[in-house]
């Protein structure tokens, strides 16, 4: 097989691609921060300082995909090249420690509230719920937020391409992309793991209605639509949580994602850069069981004169009727 790879690294004004010597990239959901180390030869011109714009970039033969977009956060000049490292609007959300109160607001604007304060720009924003009153943790960051605040609401969250926060609700199996076990995995692990016990998330009292004058009161009465305590069962307090609607997207939430915490999947691919966290990928394979579809919630790309991969860690979600490749056979059948 011969394998076109080329890097791009944007710092500034400046333009590397020749003179790259290697490209180390590590990307995560929230709170995770996505970083980039690009390697540039000794003897170039590298100007770039903390807080320049830059962006790297990958191509891997099907066409180039931005890995990182954001600003630099270090040089480091070794007698032999300049490592540059890149992070992106995680790395802000992870330099603040918010201090407001949101009260009585949707998940997704409380998302954008802290995005705002930190600075950072949002894509799409379409997690559901809503809280009473959402007082951050000095000890936490604006990314542990996001995250939690996520989590609540039912979905996950992550940078795009384009430096973005993304807040998505769980994927419910409909695939972003296909891939192909003969032809773009160098190994592939699947784990069946415990799920362990399950937690049900149970609010505090209120209304029962968002719209009721006295929804955002506390009570004393617990709201659940989860089973009760027991053997494999664990009430977690979340008295953010005041309505029973919000409860119940909580509930689901957390059965989703222990079931799909319970098999996961380890790979490694020939360079894939455009997959990147939150993508949901379909793995065309003679066994069923490797299928997925699955949800990246990890993904690493390396590249230097001797090594290029992409290395993938999800999670299974569950299958949507058709999938993407039954819906794409016919159009890419002849391609591949």
């Amino acid at each position: 097989m011969t394998l076109t790879l080329a890097a791009v690294a944007t710092l500034g004004q400046l333009r590397y691609s020749a003179q790259i010597l290697s490209v180390r990239a590590h990307l995560g959901l929230l709170p995770g921060v996505n970083r980039a180390e690009v390697a540039i030869a000794t003897g170039v011109r590298v100007d770039a300082t903390p807080g320049t714009d830059a962006s790297v970039s990958l191509d891997g033969g099907d066409g180039e995909a931005t890995v990182v977009t954001g600003t630099v956060a270090r040089v480091h000049r070794h007698p032999h090249a300049t490592v540059v490292t890149v992070t992106d609007a995680g790395a802000a959300l992870a330099a603040l420690r918010p201090t407001g109160t949101y009260h009585g607001l949707p998940i997704a604007q409380v998302i954008g509230e802290l995005a705002s304060a930190a600075g950072v720009d949002t894509g799409l924003l379409a997690v559901l719920g809503q809280v009473a009153d959402w007082v951050p943790q000095p000890g936490r960051t604006a990314a542990d937020h996001v995250g939690e605040l996520a989590r609540l609401a039912g979905g996950v969250a992550h940078v795009d391409a384009g430096g973005r926060l993304v807040a998505a609700p769980w994927p419910v199996g409909v695939p972003d992309a296909a891939m192909r076990l003969d032809r773009e995995f160098l190994a592939l692990a699947i784990h069946d793991l415990d799920p362990g016990v399950e937690e049900v998330p149970v609010g505090a009292g209120g209304a029962g209605s968002a719209l009721a004058p006295d929804a955002w009161l506390p009570a004393t009465d617990p709201v659940s639509t989860g089973a009760d305590p027991d053997a494999t069962h664990r009430w977690r307090a979340t008295p953010v949580l005041r309505t029973l609607a919000d409860v119940r997207i909580a509930t689901d939430a957390a059965t989703s994602r222990r079931a799909s915490a319970s098999r996961r999947l380890a790979a490694t691919c020939w360079p894939q850069p455009a997959r990147r966290p939150g993508d949901v990928v379909q793995i065309q394979a003679g066994d069923d069981t490797q299928a997925g579809p699955w949800l990246l919630t990890r993904v690493r790309h390396a590249v230097d004169p001797v090594t290029a991969t992409t290395v993938l860690h999800g999670v299974a979600v569950g299958s949507a009727p058709g999938g993407l490749l039954a819906a794409a056979s016919g159009a890419v059948g002849g391609l591949l």
